[in-house]
């Protein structure tokens, strides 16, 4: 059996869908809708798979948002800073909940997020990021170049495209894809033609090329995470 909770403990916001028996932990980063249904369905899945996974809030106190207009208001205010309250989520898994080892998982917002904080936090032992929102240039809030800094991350990193993204268009992938090529630690990279942005989105399943993309990578993405928590303990 598995068990949710929230925690608002200092700079640790969110939620956390606890493993029976947890092989390790997972940060997940969420899209622009926060706490949404998607997010913690996919933490059900990882929990009752054994991986003890904390959603990061970033609206903390306020209430999800509702709509994308409102989605995308709020998100334009995060700023990049927050990377420091991500790893301080690392740390609350590590020291509070004991667990052995973690990794980071985002989607859109969070698959750059993910990336930021995998070059912040030597501590996680891998990273996965699904379409990540990289846009060039920087908008007006982000303060930290995610390519430039995803050279700096020292754990495997495993990153998720669609070739008919709208918002991490082809030029910026491939630019990631060869910063992240050129480290010491292991790059897997999925495309999976003609699947768009967020293509994981239950509304978007109706789309030939969005179901086989969801199909085929979910299930080597968690292998990555399973076996990098596993060499690690």
């Amino acid at each position: 059996m598995t068990s949710t909770e929230q925690i608002d403990h200092g700079r640790v916001h969110g939620l956390i869908a606890h493993a029976d028996k947890p092989r390790g932990g997972i940060i997940l980063l969420p899209t622009i809708f926060g706490i949404d249904r998607f997010s913690q369905g996919r933490a059900a899945m990882l929990a009752e798979a054994g991986l003890t996974t904390l959603i990061w809030n970033p609206y903390p106190g306020e209430a999800a948002p509702t709509g994308h207009d409102e989605a995308m208001s709020r998100a334009g205010k995060l700023s990049d800073d927050a990377v420091g309250d991500m790893s301080e989520c690392v740390g609350y898994m590590l020291s509070t909940l004991r667990l052995p080892s973690v990794a980071v998982l985002g989607f859109c917002l969070g698959g750059r997020y993910a990336l930021l904080l995998a070059a912040h936090d030597p501590r996680l032992v891998c990273c996965v990021s699904y379409y990540p929102s990289i846009r060039e240039p920087l908008k007006p809030n982000e303060t930290r170049d995610a390519i430039a800094l995803s050279a700096e991350i020292p754990c495997p990193v495993h990153v998720v495209y669609g070739t008919a993204d709208q918002v991490i268009l082809k030029p910026t992938f491939l630019k990631l894809r060869e910063t992240l090529e050129r480290r010491k630690a292991a790059t897997v990279a999925q495309v999976h033609p003609d699947a768009v942005h967020s293509f994981l989105r239950p509304d978007l399943q109706s789309v030939p090329a969005n179901a086989a993309a969801t199909r085929l990578s979910w299930p080597p993405a968690v292998r990555f995470i399973e076996t990098s928590l596993q060499r690690a303990g």
